[in-house]
């Protein structure tokens, strides 16, 4: 009998290096708040492809080599990017066919570590469905790494992957041997059919209203929306299918 393939999730960058899912695996990096959603976001509205870097000083760098950069820490904007980390900031025309170089406190040190380990991906709410499509075409296992804030455990994230879980689970070609996968689908069926009532309760949503930022949660919950599915090959985020 062939074997099934194992789904695992990683709650926070800190417990990545301890997974049980031997490597070769696909990686899906889930930011919900608001790494991936606005890189899926920025395919959507046409960008050509995303470089991801952790250093602001290369992020710099590119921006003085003529590249459009978006860079955030601790939630807010940088004075030298041209764009924050906000999903519908990039439905400018200004993106179409362009490399955009990226920079976020937490999602891109996920999608670098993600990357030691295989083939990474980006996942949120809005682009579940096409996710477990891209996940169906291959046979590899998968990891799902939810950012985080800081190596600590996020509402929105943990709620992503359950979603996610609860897409997958019902494929015959999948099992769940995972106590943090059965724990973030738990928690994503807890929420019922109003899971923003919980992400507003989060840490991270409270971090944004703060500062003054919108989370938008009607774009950011809007499950499946998009075709976009950004998967990392060699420094460069492109769209699958390349």
């Amino acid at each position: 009998m062939k074997s099934k393939r194992t789904l695992e999730v990683c709650l926070s960058p800190a417990l990545f290096p301890f997974k049980q899912t031997p490597q070769p695996h696909l990686t899906l990096v889930i930011d919900v708040l608001r790494f991936s959603t606005s890189v899926i976001a920025a395919f959507d509205y046409g960008v050509k492809e995303v470089i991801p870097v952790d250093s602001l000083l290369e992020a710099e760098q590119l921006k003085q080599e003529g590249f459009l950069v978006a860079a955030e820490r601790d939630g807010e904007k940088l004075p030298f990017a041209d764009f924050g980390n906000a999903a519908r900031d990039f439905n400018v025309p200004a993106i179409a066919g362009k490399t955009l170089v990226y920079s976020t406190t937490n999602g891109t040190a996920a999608l670098l570590l993600a990357a030691t380990a295989g083939t990474a991906a980006m996942l949120a709410f809005t682009n579940i469905n096409a996710a477990r499509q891209w996940i169906l075409s291959g046979s590899l296992p998968v990891v799902l790494l939810c950012s985080g804030w800081k190596n600590q455990i996020s509402i929105e994230d943990t709620l992503c992957a359950g979603a996610f879980v609860e897409a997958m689970v019902h494929d015959v070609d999948f099992s769940i041997n995972c106590d943090a996968a059965r724990l973030s689908l738990l928690y994503w069926q807890s929420a019922g059919k109003d899971p923003g009532a919980l992400i507003q309760d989060s840490q991270h949503y409270h971090r944004l209203l703060n500062l003054g930022i919108n989370p938008d949660l009607e774009y950011t919950l809007n499950t499946s929306s998009s075709d976009s599915v950004p998967v990392l090959t060699g420094n460069k985020l492109r769209k699958y299918p390349f």
